[in-house]
């Protein structure tokens, strides 16, 4: 089996082996968006496992930078689009994957190494035997026919350069005594939350928050929530006024939650929560003790990482 980082000529066979794996995992336009857009700061990387010269197994390694809960920052490597052909040579490969993008997101000065995943998927239950750390999140959607009989209120805005740099303030300055992404910039907040494979589309509440919504072909895509300062209604509230917008367009909502109460109140209205997780893999100790400012042994960054992991806040946008 041979494992490599960024083999030439491999966008049409990587695009073939998602569709394969994953059913309609997207076109050309949302690989180069994923793997080759222009805006990212630090390029992403893909690692593929071959046996005879065919891709059996990979996974994209997108990095994103990140603020700890004390204000230190780190760069992580999100394990993008993960993928393995349910073939005999397979067996195996997906962990030898994993193994090469653990060296190369170290090598790229990463600390860690992350993944966004259903409970219920195979990988992610080998990331935790492999001793990766993980938190409990949800995707969070509206089942069919939900309507929650009040009228909506969320109001189109025009994306003018003003309210970008408005959305831009807000986005990075969520969560404030969590872990978080930052966007380092307004260009690569930009190519993050606006300029995405599917229409984006911002509205705006009442109280002056703003909603982030991309609007794929038979749902609406949640990306971010935006709250006004001083808007102290409780979380999963605006969940809801998401999916009742979803609803009076005849559409569907899909959103991320990583609140366990945005999750419960979501749920206590009728909205549906898989379960998924976060998972965490230390991938270099010396760039998470940088990080913290603190020189760590593996036992005592372990503790570190489960403390910010009880702290994370991650909206749909972030993660892809």
């Amino acid at each position: 089996m041979k494992v490599s980082i960024n083999p030439a000529g491999f966008e049409a066979e990587h695009l073939a082996a998602l569709n394969r794996s994953f059913g309609d995992w997207g076109d050309g336009r949302r690989w180069r968006w994923c793997f080759a857009r222009s805006s990212l700061s630090e390029p992403a990387d893909i690692v593929v496992a071959e046996v005879n010269g065919a891709a059996i197994a990979g996974t994209g390694i997108s990095y994103r930078r990140m603020i700890t809960p004390d204000g230190g920052t780190l760069l992580a490597g999100i394990l993008t689009a993960a993928w393995s052909l349910p073939v005999k040579s397979a067996r195996g490969a997906y962990m030898h994957v994993i193994s090469e993008a653990m060296r190369r997101i170290a090598e790229r000065g990463g600390a860690v190494a992350l993944g966004f995943m259903p409970q219920n998927k195979s990988s992610g239950l080998q990331l935790l035997r492999a001793g990766a750390m993980a938190a409990t999140t949800a995707y969070v959607s509206t089942p069919a026919g939900w309507n929650d009989g009040l009228p909506g209120e969320l109001k189109p805005c025009v994306l003018t350069s003003s309210l970008i740099e408005e959305l831009f303030r807000r986005v990075n300055r969520r969560a404030q005594r969590g872990l978080r992404f930052t966007y380092p910039d307004i260009g690569e907040f930009g190519g993050q939350f606006l300029e995405r494979p599917h229409p984006v589309e911002v509205l705006a509440d009442a109280k002056g928050g703003y909603f982030i919504l991309e609007r794929l072909s038979q749902a609406m895509n949640l990306l971010a929530v935006l709250p006004a300062d001083g808007d102290a209604r409780a979380p999963g509230q605006h969940l809801i006024d998401a999916a009742q917008l979803a609803a009076d367009q005849n559409s569907k909502l899909l959103s991320y939650a990583s609140n366990e109460h945005a999750i419960a109140e979501a749920v206590a209205a009728g909205l549906v929560a898989k379960p998924g997780f976060i998972t965490v893999t230390i991938a270099n100790v010396q760039a998470l003790s940088a990080a913290v400012s603190n020189a760590l042994e593996v036992g005592a960054a372990t503790s570190a990482c489960l403390a910010m992991l009880r702290a994370f806040h991650v909206e749909n946008g972030d993660r892809m």
